[in-house]
């Protein structure tokens, strides 16, 4: 189960939010775990709140401000359900400087005490995606995991049909690399899904015949992504007389595959030689970016095609109208010849 302790959120995040630890430093051990994302009842990250459990508080100077105006004994009262009321740690935000007695506090309650420069509403917003991201439950996906047209795109299909020689071919079209052969996919959000690389093949692709390749030593420092979110699987597949027998060239509805739960849209492209894979894949990227603006080119073309048979058939039938009138006039004068001939018995 993914774990995050104070002491390592501090390591990660102490330049990204301006942060200096002036208290409570035995509970830098303190843990936070996949679970607080669903308890339910209590937040994740928040202002202060001495009623409603936040597992992380942020304070601003207005916070501060209504601590300094309380008595003492309602003081000392709210220092102590601000640092034991399940609270992990607390962030002391805009930039104020941390009084005396909430420092004493989180000593006496082993409750970590950080200052940050940041705004309390900006820090809230930089700290919460990284607590998702880092708490969430995480599944290992065997393929490479790219960025194609600023979108995420994962390349699976079996061993050795050639996804690393693809994105490599891709890399050198413009796209960047997340990760070779082991992706580590997590929920960030109800319907988001992101990707990134475990650290030790970070940076590497492999590509047979050749090794190992550092991407970021080859290509720079623009061939690489440190993670990304999973928009697109494209799906490589060695195709059988059946594959190609059962397949809907007019397919208007595109699959899915469930990932954690989160249904991701995927394309599957048949390997065969003299095919120009690369291309395909930016087309797919393409022609799914048309498809989250609303538009849809298979049900464009199918459209205009009954349109044109619409057309064709009310064309048909005016005709089938006129040669019918044609003749009842061809009838209604052989009648009247008729009777200018016999005329009237």
């Amino acid at each position: 189960m993914p774990q995050l302790s104070v002491q390592r959120l501090f390591d990660d995040r102490r330049d990204k939010l301006s942060l200096t630890w002036v208290g409570g430093h035995k509970g830098a051990s303190r843990l936070l775990n996949h679970d607080a994302l669903n308890r339910p009842g209590v937040g994740l990250v928040g202002h202060l709140n001495l009623i409603h459990p936040i597992l992380i508080q942020a304070l601003g100077v207005s916070d501060i401000e209504y601590l300094d105006n309380l008595e003492a004994a309602e003081r000392t009262a709210s220092l102590k359900a601000l640092c034991t009321n399940e609270t992990l740690a607390i962030f002391l935000c805009d930039g104020a400087d941390a009084p005396t007695y909430l420092v004493d506090a989180a000593d006496e309650y082993g409750t970590p005490l950080f200052l940050s420069l940041k705004k309390s509403r900006v820090f809230v917003n930089l700290l919460r995606p990284y607590l998702q991201r880092e708490l969430s439950e995480i599944t290992t996906s065997h393929g490479v995991f790219l960025d194609v047209l600023g979108f995420g795109i994962l390349i699976t299909g079996d061993s050795q049909i050639g996804k690393s020689e693809l994105a490599l071919e891709l890399i050198s079209r413009g796209a960047g690399l997340v990760a070779d052969d082991a992706v580590e996919l997590y929920q960030v959000g109800p319907e988001t899904i992101q990707g990134r690389c475990p650290p030790l093949l970070r940076d590497f692709l492999e590509v047979r015949g050749i090794g190992v390749l550092n991407i970021r030593a080859i290509f720079g420092e623009t061939a690489v992504r440190p993670r990304k979110t999973l928009r697109l699987i494209v799906h490589l597949e060695r195709p059988t007389k059946e594959y190609f027998q059962g397949l809907d060239r007019l397919q208007t509805k595109s699959s899915t595959t469930a990932i954690l739960g989160v249904e991701i849209s995927t394309v599957t492209l048949a390997v065969v030689a003299g095919r120009n894979l690369a291309v395909l894949v930016e087309a797919a990227v393409r022609h799914y970016i048309l498809q989250t603006r609303g538009y849809d080119s298979t049900r464009d073309f199918l459209d205009r095609h009954e349109a044109a048979m619409r057309e064709q058939a009310d064309v048909s039938n005016a005709q089938s109208r006129s040669d019918g009138l044609t003749r009842i006039d061809r009838a209604a004068e052989d009648a009247t010849s008729a009777f200018d001939t016999f005329g009237p018995e």
